[in-house]
């Protein structure tokens, strides 16, 4: 699967009446649902911010 698909496919699940998100971060106002496990597989911080929540 390419970058692009995997984007377009994340977006959708992000979008399916947000039943596969499990964080909402606010940036400027602006909330942003996500997935955890997505985050930290993207950040050396993010694993361990979320272990002690």
């Amino acid at each position: 699967m390419e970058a692009e698909e995997t984007t377009e496919c994340l977006q959708e699940f992000r979008e399916w009446q947000d039943c596969f998100t499990d964080i909402t971060l606010i940036v400027d106002g602006h909330h942003l649902k996500a997935q955890k496990a997505v985050l930290a597989a993207c950040s050396h911080v993010l694993p361990q911010i979320f272990s002690v929540l």
